[in-house]
């Protein structure tokens, strides 16, 4: 081994930032506000753009802050290209060769619904013969699936992504009309489920910002950061902006992050194993991995990846 002591210091941290919210919400211009905030130029600022190049539509305006968007580096991904998360990473890996201090990805739904994303190809495998447990299992789609996971963050730059989110509706008994009527189940990502456990800070959009000075608003639904809290709004002005950026340049304790992150994982596998049925593939994935106590004493990365396949069986 060649690791080596250090002093206790508190570590600069980069930003895992995850903006959601329905078509057309504001996400592309919030990412934008915060990748102008944590890096220290225009051009320093990369983006995948999957959205027929919306993003060049912001050339020149105002965000809310009052800052112009200025040439950032962008690169348009197409379905002639294929979304697999194979192809985001290998941009995003371009992008951070190239000197990014962020990398906004919008959006990243398309890696998991879209030509070449992960259903697609697990939907390629079904109709080769695999059934639908095997069609997952393969090669390939578990290394493309591991990808979705590992994108939403990067210890070399701040990593921003989109999502979209489509509104789930369900039935429901009206006890006065004697019938089901249809309700809304409330706003749901079109991603991987569980990828929202990634990231260190979740939003999800309630208004979009405007170059009058009108700041984007948007809840919190996850956070590390303990200057924004989880089920509060936000207005996100240049300065809540700019407080953002002190924060984590004045750097975050890793520990606290990590120890987060763990109960986080720990209440998302409690809240699934919720039947038998669930709990006893989650029994079974422990003993594969070799593992028999308690659930607090897994190691972090182990429950990651076992929590990943309990989802996904």
């Amino acid at each position: 081994m060649v690791n080596k002591f250090r002093k206790v210091e508190r570590q600069k941290v980069k930003a895992a930032i995850m903006i959601e919210g329905l078509q057309g919400t504001g996400k592309s211009g919030l990412a934008l506000a915060f990748a102008k905030a944590l890096a220290s130029d225009w051009s320093k600022v990369y983006a995948i753009d999957t959205e027929s190049q919306s993003l060049d539509l912001f050339d020149g305006v105002k965000l809310n802050t009052g800052e112009p968007v200025k040439n950032f580096n962008k690169v348009d991904l197409t379905a002639d290209d294929g979304f697999a998360p194979s192809n985001y990473m290998a941009l995003r890996e371009a992008a951070i060769a190239d000197g990014a201090e962020v990398v906004i990805m919008d959006s990243i739904s398309h890696m998991w619904n879209r030509k070449g994303g992960l259903l697609d190809k697990v939907t390629e495998a079904q109709a080769a013969g695999l059934d639908n447990y095997r069609s997952w299992g393969t090669d390939e789609n578990r290394k493309e699936k591991e990808l979705i996971f590992d994108l939403v963050r990067s210890p070399k730059a701040h990593i921003i992504t989109t999502v979209r989110d489509k509104e789930k509706f369900g039935l429901e008994f009206d006890e006065t009309r004697g019938k089901n009527k249809v309700v809304s189940l409330g706003e749901q990502q079109i991603q991987q489920e569980g990828l929202k456990y990634e990231p260190d800070l979740v939003l999800r959009m309630v208004s979009a910002g405007a170059p009058d000075g009108t700041a984007p608003v948007a809840e919190v639904l996850k956070s590390r950061y303990t200057i924004l809290r989880v089920g509060e709004e936000y207005a996100f002005t240049a300065e809540l902006l700019e407080q953002i950026r002190q924060y984590l340049a004045e750097g975050v304790d890793p520990e606290v992050l990590l120890k987060a992150q763990k109960e986080e994982v720990m209440n998302a596998i409690k809240s699934y194993c919720t039947t038998p049925a669930r709990k006893s593939v989650w029994k079974s994935l422990k003993e594969s991995a070799g593992f028999d106590g308690k659930l607090e004493d897994m190691p972090l990365g182990t429950m990651k990846q076992l929590y990943h396949q309990l989802i996904s069986d």
